[in-house]
Parts: C-alpha cells; structure tokens; sequence
C-alpha cells in the first residue's frame, strides 16, 4: 500500500528555476494558504478573548452610547421645536450617524489588527506593535466609512430625492410619477440593497483594512467585491455571529443576574443583601445601562430565580443608617464591580462581532491574503524557503554530475563475440 502521509515527488524534478519541458517559464513558487470554512467561525469567541482589545471595544461601545444620548436627549428635542429645526434634523441625524460609524471603525480596526496577527501571522503583538501597525491604516480607517456613507447619500439623491423633486411639479410632476412608478420602485428597491450591502460592507471592511495593505480606496472596492462575491454567506455568518454574541452577552450578565436573583430569594435571611443589590443596580443603571444595546433583550436570570422559588421580590426594610451604610459602603462597591464587568462584556461582544467579521472574510476572499505583494513577512518566508530548497539541492546535483560525467566517457563493454568454430 502505498504511504499517504508522505508527499510524492515525480521521478525526474526539473531544477529550481529552470524552464518546463514545454519551453513556459516556471510558475513563481506561493506558501501554501490555509483553507477557511464556515465552521471556523465557531472560533470566533476564543479569538475575541484578549483583555486589551476587550478594553478598546468596552471604550468604542461607551464613545458610541455617549453619542447617542447626545443626539437623543439634547440635539433631536432642540431642533424638533421649531419647522426650520424639522427641516434640518434628517441632515443632523446623518452627521451622528456618520461620526457614529467613524468611531466604530477607528475602534474596529485597531482590534482588527490583533486578530489578523494572531490568525495570520501566527504572532502575538504588544500594545506598542498594535499602535505602530495601526498607524498606517488610519487612513483608511477614515476614508473607506466615508465613502460607505457617500454611496448611500449618492445613490439616495439620484434615485430618490431627484426625481421627487421633479415629482413635485404641479400637474406635470404628479403625472409623471404615476406613469414611472414601476421604474421608482425598482430604484426603491436597489437603494435597500445599497443599505443592506453597506451594512454588510460594515460586517467586513474592519478585517479587510487590517488584512490588505492597499490604499484606502483599494480597501473600498475589495469590501465591495467582499460583499458581491458572496452575500449568502456574509449575511449567515452575520447571523450566526450575532446569535453567539447574544448567547455570550446573556452568560456575561447572567452572572450580575444570578447574585441579583439569590439575594432577593426569601431563602436568603435578612434584607442586607437584597439592599446592596438594589443599590448596585442603580448604580449600574445611572453609570453604563444606558450604554447597554442588549438591555431591551437581555435574558433576566433572576426573575427566572424568583420563578423558580415561587416568592416574590421583596421590598428592602427601611432603616435610615443601615440604607446610609448601604448607599455609600458595599452598595457602592459592588456597584462599581458591575459597571466593570457589564464594560467588559459589552467589550467582548464588540470583538467577538469583529472576529465573525474577520473570520467571515477570510472565508469568502481567502485568496487575498496569499496574493498580496506587499506582505513582506511572506515574501521573506518565501525567500527563506526557496533558498533552503537550493541548499538540499544543490549537493545532490553536483555529486550527480561527476557520475554522469564518468559513465558518459567511459566506453562502452563490448558484447562478447560468437564462438568460432
């Protein structure tokens, strides 16, 4: 039988750099790539497990939530007083929503970063090797949301808002609009898929400025080609990543949950406990809740505690000095230890949406990273193993060429000739 595990080599191998029988010039030598699947994505929460990225995407999490309750409680109720304030608010709203997806994507990228290096380059880089990689890729890092958001206002105001416009001509612009509805809304409909590609893009081009070295517009269209290359799998992979992000969060917070849930149980003797909690919770609520995407669906564990006993939630017993004592002793303290750990879940989900990502790109463009020119690390690998290649070769050849030598001059034996009778 023969031995699979050993490669085979062709009887007779042409030397390194030599032209092929058929007179072509030899194929340029590639390390081999990895081969990504979808079932790689299921790494994803191990890869997303590094406390300083954790604290970036805790950091980029809490930049975003600041931006929205500026927005939701002081600029959208200012400008909604007034017609003129109407009418500028969906312009201001774009302004948010833009600087919104600048900080995610300075934020993505430099955690983006980390993971190509520990998934590609097989290496671990320190906080100071982050920021210098990082510093190359600010551009982009700026220049391709823009472009993102740019595409979506472009494609708006040439399918939509020119030709309501033209729609708002008296008696001629009603007529037209009626007589063209079918082809408005075609372009109704690509503009959603311009949305949904966009959003997608959002998925990818994280990964794919940490991964390619090109310029910023280059990092445009390989999210674009990303995206159109196969969709299918971009919005799956978004799907299933957003399912472990979730099922992550819940086991995070399920923990402030589960001491929530015991100390209320009417099992538990006294009201200190419960009181500790209470004030924790509002201090968790008045700090970093408001931050918290997932509080709407956030699996509650100890209502399902309080369920589970059959008692319900008890009212802390008033007394004024125990409260005081409460309010500025262990409630406090335990407050702060479930602001750190709710930042630090929200920090982890916002890496593990980044290892999806990356992960998801590798799987739908995994040739990019092997056709790269401008990856010195594989160049030199390349190098190094063309040159070790030469080496072994190289004795080989020259102890076979004094033997072909030889046995080319040396004459030939002669046949015995017949006996004569």
């Amino acid at each position: 039988m023969t031995d699979r595990s050993q490669p085979t080599t062709s009887a007779v191998a042409p030397a390194a750099g030599a032209p092929s029988a058929e007179g072509q010039p030899p194929a340029e030598w590639k390390p081999e790539p990895r081969q990504w699947t979808w079932k790689d994505l299921f790494t994803a929460p191990m890869l997303a497990f590094k406390p300083k990225c954790m604290l970036v995407g805790a950091i980029t999490v809490i930049a975003l939530g600041l931006l929205h309750l500026l927005y939701v409680q002081s600029v959208a109720p200012a400008l909604g007083q007034s017609e003129t304030g109407k009418f500028w608010l969906p312009f201001v709203e774009g302004g948010f929503v833009t600087v919104a997806l600048l900080v995610f994507s300075f934020g993505a990228v430099f955690v983006s970063i980390f993971y190509k290096a520990d998934l590609l380059d097989d290496e671990f880089l320190s906080l100071k090797e982050g920021l210098a990689a990082y510093s190359s890729r600010l551009l982009p890092a700026l220049l391709v949301p823009l472009f993102l958001v740019l595409l979506v206002v472009g494609v708006g105001t040439l399918l939509l808002w020119i030709p309501m416009l033209v729609g708002s001509i008296p008696y001629a612009g009603p007529a037209l609009y009626a007589l063209l509805y079918p082809i408005g809304y075609f372009m109704g409909v690509f503009f959603l898929l311009t949305v949904l590609a966009v959003v997608l893009g959002t998925f990818v081009f994280p990964a794919i400025i940490a991964v390619r070295r090109h310029g910023w517009f280059d990092n445009v269209v390989d999210t674009i080609e990303a995206v159109g290359t196969k969709p299918h799998v971009l919005v799956s992979s978004w799907l299933l990543t957003v399912l472990m992000t979730a099922v992550a969060y819940g086991f995070a917070i399920g923990g402030i949950s589960v001491l929530k849930g015991w100390s209320i149980s009417a099992y538990i003797p006294g009201q200190a406990l419960a009181q500790t909690e209470q004030r924790a919770g509002q201090i968790r609520s008045d700090v970093i809740a408001r931050f918290d995407p997932f509080a709407a669906v956030t699996w509650d564990v100890s209502r399902s505690v309080r369920n589970f006993w059959g008692q319900p939630a008890p009212e802390p017993a008033p007394s004024s000095s125990h409260e005081t004592y409460v309010y500025w002793g262990p409630g406090l303290v335990v407050g702060g230890w479930q602001v750190l750990f709710t930042a630090l879940a929200l920090g982890y989900c916002f890496n593990l949406l980044l290892a999806g990502g990356i992960l998801t790109y590798l799987v739908v463009r995994e040739d990019d990273y092997w056709d790269d020119e401008d990856l010195e690390d594989l160049d030199k690998l390349a190098k190094e193993l063309e040159e070790e290649a030469k080496r072994e070769a190289e004795p080989k050849g020259d102890a076979a060429s004094p033997a072909a030598s030889t046995s080319a001059s040396a004459p030939a034996a002669a046949s015995p000739e017949p006996a004569k009778s």
